[in-house]
């Protein structure tokens, strides 16, 4: 040993004060880097909030005009009539100068069209043109053909009023009209609108982009810095995200791009910044960082020579006092350096001790355990000589009270390998284990392993004065074992047997006879079972009880059926409680109750809810969850939540049937509307309460009864006045309204107009499309 230890030490601290160098260099540098980003981002988000904000308004006018546009008498009738310039002309001119003075009152619009499709011209300030003439004729022809009443575009035009861009806004005239009888096209000027944007914002906002909802762009200080059009990965990106950033390869240049969605028209407002702009300042910081790190690197490395030769003096009379003291010298093998030589020197002389100790203790044990197989022989010696070995050897029993549990061990689902016996000896230990824990949250007692091929807990049952109540916690730890030993093991079972409760040492053995006794028992109650031997002599009590609480569980059962959850929950609550504060109640049978409600459950489930061929994955869950429950406070909020599930599943099945059922009920509607039909009649039609009905008609329609049944005879005779010649009370005969009166108040409620008006407006309608 050359002073192998110091140079090691001083290797190592070397190597971590570069580490902790290159770290702090990297985190400075991450550090830097994050908030410059966040910095950027967030001067973005709202660069491009505030754009979007002026944008919208701006776009948001244009849609109030257009709205405004559409409800003019003038332009209604440029819409609707034929055009008859040698006759009347006033109304077209009325809308020409109409739309001059919009034009003229802002400084965005570039112009305004009105097309009519009666007509095929269009109106605008300049005059009249032909549709076939008209410079936007396709992309005209494109909204026609769409079924939206609006819509925005971007067109590069070229005319006598200028050439540029626009961005176009397309409104359907009249509004509700199915059939595109009219359009009005308003165009903005796209470089006027973008420079209102930069003198708002009051900075220079030449990185702010504005695309559609393709990617292609619509207005940029220049256009050819952009792609036309993102990858459709960035697309995609920037669909799911609508708000955030990425890095692009723009020209060669690595730009940060930061993007935001407007969910009034799905238009993408993007920022461009030079990615190593951004991010100059962090490298100059790493610079720095590094810098420093490294003169302070060497200043350390001299610093901890000279304190590590310092602190290697102790540490070398250290060694050479033990080498000059041990008995037997070790192998240089065995060590590297001094510290190894420190540690094996005591290791060794600790398994000295260690190995003695054993020794002792192996011998005591098994004194110990002989001690325990005496009191359950009946061997028992003098009472003053037994309480005398059970403090010696610190055995956790008191010397009054005690009852025997027998542990019978099932193995037969265990496919055993070849160490049999080394296997059996694991499985036997871990059930040791679970029991002197749980033995440990009860009180004081003693676990003995197989015993006369069995496992036996002597369980002191003095803390206990009633002895009933000494029983009942004698069979609630023997429940926690089963369940905590089904947790871990779940092919291994237990069958446990409790005995009477006996006040002596000497009677130890007459109550591990009685847990016997108990075991004989298994072949009726079934292995995995807990018996009793107090509950098989005195059981009349139990039963009584067992009757009421089996009609609580009915009632409980009954209320989740007919969907009264809270009065289930209630009862569950009442019934838990009630099974808490009931000593003279068996454990056993609060576990049978317990059983007997869960049964309930799966029965409700399988017989309303559960799909035919659905697997019994649910069911087998709760079977497996409900021995896992340690307590009935855990057992309440597990069955509550249970109980809530069913409550949801119940509901949705008489959501679906209502469905079904209202379904049937519309179907008897449309077939029936001409006659004198009421709410009444269809509740009667459905065994159902009138007002209930009136309800889910409403939930599952979104209108009323009558709205409803008003709403069919309103169209059937709007049919029959646009397809035949009936008189209105022939109509009202024939749709169910009955009345003349009723015919015309429908009419005009829903249109505003009469049914003769109505008539004469639909022929007219015809008569100009036939032209």
């Amino acid at each position: 040993m050359q002073r192998t230890f110091f140079i090691r030490l001083l290797l190592r601290l070397t190597i971590a004060v570069v580490v902790v160098t290159l770290l702090v260099g990297v985190l400075m540098y991450q550090y830097t880097t994050s908030m410059l980003k966040e910095e950027v981002l967030g001067a973005n988000t709202e660069l491009l909030a505030q754009t979007r904000k002026i944008v919208e308004q701006a776009l948001g006018e244009v849609q109030q005009m257009a709205g405004s546009l559409a409800l003019n008498t003038d332009v209604e009738k440029a819409v609707w009539l034929t055009w008859n310039l040698d006759e009347e002309y006033h109304f077209l001119l009325n809308t020409s100068n109409l739309f001059s003075e919009r034009i003229n009152s802002s400084t965005y619009l570039h112009s305004i069209y009105l097309y009519s499709a009666v007509n095929r011209k269009l109106i605008s300030r300049s005059g009249i043109d032909d549709f076939s003439d008209f410079l936007y004729a396709e992309s005209l022809n494109h909204f026609l053909v769409k079924r939206q009443s609006s819509a925005w575009e971007a067109i590069s035009i070229q005319d006598a009023i200028g050439s540029g861009d626009v961005i176009s806004f397309f409104f359907s005239v009249p509004l509700q009209n199915a059939e595109k009888k009219g359009v009005l096209m308003i165009n903005l000027k796209e470089d006027v609108l973008y420079n209102a944007v930069v003198n708002t914002n009051q900075r220079k906002l030449g990185n702010v982009a504005i695309l559609n909802s393709e990617g292609e762009v619509l207005s940029f200080k220049d256009k050819k810095q952009l792609p036309a059009k993102f990858d459709e990965a960035d697309m995609d990106l920037i669909r799911q995200a609508k708000e955030g950033y990425f890095i692009k390869e723009l020209d060669g240049n690595r730009t940060l791009v930061s993007y935001m969605t407007s969910s009034f028209n799905g238009w993408i407002y993007v920022t461009l910044n030079p990615y190593n702009e951004v991010f100059k300042q962090s490298k100059e910081v790493l610079r720095f960082t590094l810098l420093v790190s490294f003169i302070g690197l060497a200043l350390g490395i001299l610093l901890m020579m000279v304190v590590s030769r310092m602190s290697y003096r102790p540490v070398k009379k250290m060694v050479q006092h033990i080498a000059s003291n041990i008995g037997i010298p070790l192998p240089d093998s065995l060590y590297r350096d001094e510290f190894g030589f420190i540690r094996d020197s005591i290791d060794h002389l600790h398994h000295e001790n260690e190995e003695f100790k054993a020794k002792f203790h192996e011998q005591e044990l098994i004194l110990r355990d002989h001690v325990l197989v005496n009191l359950l022989s009946g061997k028992a010696t003098e009472n003053d000589e037994m309480l005398r070995q059970l403090r010696y050897y610190q055995l956790n029993l008191e010397p009054e009270h005690f009852i025997v549990i027998v542990l019978r061990i099932h193995l037969e689902g265990i496919l055993l390998p070849e160490d049999e016996e080394h296997t059996l000896n694991l499985i036997r230990f871990q059930i040791r284990a679970i029991g002197e824990e749980t033995i440990d949250r009860f009180g004081k007692g003693a676990y003995i392993s197989q015993f006369h091929r069995h496992d036996v807990i002597i369980l002191n049952a003095g803390q206990e004065e009633d002895h009933e109540r000494a029983i009942d916690r004698a069979k609630e730890l023997a429940f926690q074992m089963t369940n905590a030993v089904a947790g871990q093991m779940p092919d291994v079972q237990l069958t446990i047997g409790v005995g009477g409760r006996y006040r002596r040492l000497s009677d130890i053995s007459l109550s591990y006879g009685e847990a016997l006794e108990a075991l004989l028992y298994e072949r009726i109650a079934g292995k995995g079972s807990v018996l009793s031997i107090h509950d098989m002599q005195v059981n009349q009590g139990n039963r009584n009880r067992f009757i009421v609480y089996r009609g609580l569980v009915d009632k409980l059962i009954g209320d989740l059926k007919t969907g009264s959850l809270t009065q289930t929950l209630q009862m569950k609550d009442q019934m838990i409680a009630k099974l808490k504060n009931d000593p003279q109640f068996g454990f056993s049978y609060k576990h049978m109750i317990l059983t007997h409600l869960l049964n309930g459950l799966v029965a409700v489930r399988v017989e309303f809810t559960k799909k035919e061929g659905e697997p019994d994955e649910v069911e087998n869950h709760w079977f497996n969850e409900f021995p896992k429950l340690r307590n009935l406070d855990e057992i309440g909020d597990w069955l509550g939540r249970i109980i809530e599930q069913m409550a949801d599943e119940l509901r949705d099945k008489r959501e679906n049937k209502n469905i079904e059922m209202i379904g049937n009920l519309v179907g008897y509607i449309r077939a029936h509307y001409r006659e004198p039909i009421g709410l009444q009649t269809l509740a009667d039609l459905v065994f159902m309460n009138g007002n209930y009905l009136s309800k889910v008609f409403k939930e599952v329609t979104g209108k009323t009864f009558i709205d409803f049944l008003t709403e069919i005879r309103f169209e059937e005779a709007c049919r029959l006045l646009k397809e035949t010649d009936l008189s209105i009370i022939e109509i009202a005969d024939q749709t169910g309204f009955g009345q003349k009166q009723n015919v015309i108040r429908t009419f005009k409620k829903c249109t505003g107009l009469t049914p003769t008006e109505y008539r004469n407006r639909t022929v007219m309608d015809r008569l100009n499309g036939g032209n």
